[in-house]
């Protein structure tokens, strides 16, 4: 079954600008990407504007239904390492464009007023997802410890997806600074 041509247009978005950056982004470049008649985009999202929050509401769509098999382990640190490194695995492998183009999105939209709600939404389901199962395994002050984890990992995402010049995030260094991360929200 064809998938609707506004949700072909979002993922071609998306793509564009894990490949080009932000600059590459054109309805032109979508249609070429989604493999769309001419005109197809710009006919879905009228503007840039639109192309741009049709892309930023897609990466989130994605990120959520990767994330729903996710959960925290409760009082299992072994568990719970395992678990964010497989989610640093992923992020950093199968979904590394995503990534890239999420990082892109995100420090465009935090300039842009008009992409702020989209952002916000965004990273407030993923605050609130974290703050929850951080609460679930008993961690003390989960919306804290949830900020200071998912800054963590964006680190270390945005070290392996920006600078793979400092040598591959092989598994072992990813375990790595998933157990940094937990050890910390335990101070």
């Amino acid at each position: 079954m064809t998938r609707p041509r506004k949700e072909r247009a979002a993922e071609a978005a998306v793509e564009v600008i894990a490949e080009g950056g932000l600059r590459a982004l054109t309805h032109r470049a979508v249609d070429a990407r989604a493999g769309l008649p001419p005109g197809s985009t710009s006919s879905c999202y009228r503007t840039r504007l639109a192309l741009l929050r049709a892309a930023l509401d897609r990466i989130a769509e994605l990120d959520e239904a990767a994330l729903a098999g996710f959960s925290f382990p409760a009082g299992d640190a072994e568990a719970a390492e395992e678990a964010l490194t497989g989610l640093l695995e992923y992020w950093t492998g199968p979904a590394r464009e995503r990534t890239r183009a999420r990082m892109e999105l995100y420090l465009d939209a935090a300039r842009t007023p008009e992409l702020r709600p989209h952002l916000e939404r965004a990273s407030l389901r993923f605050l609130h997802r974290a703050r929850d199962g951080l609460a679930a395994a008993g961690i003390p002050e989960p919306e804290a410890a949830a900020r200071l984890l998912i800054a963590q990992l964006d680190g270390v995402v945005f070290d392996a997806v920006a600078r793979p010049f400092y040598g591959p995030a092989d598994r072992a260094w990813l375990r790595g600074a998933a157990s940094a991360a937990l050890a910390s929200l335990r101070l």
